[in-house]
């Protein structure tokens, strides 16, 4: 089961204020792990893109539902 939204949310910004918080020494992992952090608690929004239907695979689903909705029954 996948995570939830707000809990991808949570994780990403504690990530990002962990990245943020941390000593002059390691400001190459801080970076790191701010820019890590904003990627998971943005990843609901950048993922549906990636995964969904595209806009004409959307429009051909509707056309065929709309067919679908058309034939009379036997």
């Amino acid at each position: 089961m996948a995570p939830s939204i707000f809990f991808l949310h949570f994780i990403g910004v504690v990530i990002v204020l962990l990245g943020l918080t941390l000593k002059e020494k390691r400001k190459r992992l801080g970076i790191s792990l701010a820019v890590l952090g904003f990627l998971i608690g943005t990843a609901p929004v950048w993922y549906g893109h990636f995964v969904g239907p595209s806009p004409s695979e959307m429009r051909q689903i509707q056309q065929m539902q709309i067919q679908e909705y058309m034939v009379p029954d036997k």
